[in-house]
């Protein structure tokens, strides 16, 4: 048995510091600074591999996805636009045609329920319709007549800004919409 002058004897008395050499007592307090494991090995800092400027390239692959998604969106919106004001041009056009009245069928047989329509004053009606809006870019023609109903079409290009800035001047799409119109007669009272 060990004596009270032995310092190792009365571990954790005030003023008494216990041998760092000697093993731990099971009823000792856990030391916050102690391993977990007494029998594992300290642990040491692990050094981690050299991963600095490997974000870099994600945000500049993100980035291009992002400025390409971005362009395609606009292009086509531009094309979806374009299409729209060629369709409502179309059935201006249309509407035109039907002033194309064939006046010598209406004096030669009279009017039933449709008024007839004349293949070429329905075609200088288009065209007037196109001048006079001020339509430069655009073609438009009839391409039916079917007694007293006409079918317009019109022929358009759209320049699309984005693709067209990348391929130096390359980038165009061609749009063709169609337009109907019928003309009736209105009997009178």
């Amino acid at each position: 048995m060990r004596e009270l002058s032995d310092p190792t004897a009365v571990e954790g008395m005030a003023g008494v510091r216990p041998d760092p050499t000697a093993p731990a007592s099971p009823m000792a307090p856990a030391s916050p600074m102690a391993p977990a494991n007494p029998k594992a090995p300290p642990r040491r800092a692990r050094r981690r591999p050299d991963e600095s400027g490997t974000i870099l390239p994600l945000i500049i692959g993100f980035g291009i996805i992002v400025m390409l998604l971005c362009a395609v969106v606009f292009d086509s919106a531009q094309a979806f636009v374009y299409r729209r004001g060629l369709s409502a041009i179309a059935d201006g056009a249309a509407l035109a045609a039907t002033n194309g009245i064939d006046k010598a069928a209406i004096y030669s047989g009279g009017v039933e329920d449709h008024v007839l329509l004349s293949q070429e004053m329905a075609q200088e009606e288009v065209a007037n319709y196109v001048a006079q809006g001020g339509y430069d870019s655009v073609q438009c023609g009839v391409t039916a007549l079917n007694a007293a109903e006409v079918t317009v079409t019109c022929d358009g290009e759209v320049v699309l800004p984005i693709a067209n800035a990348i391929s130096g001047g390359q980038a165009s799409l061609g749009i063709r919409v169609q337009a109907n119109a019928e003309t009736f007669a209105v009997q009178g009272p």
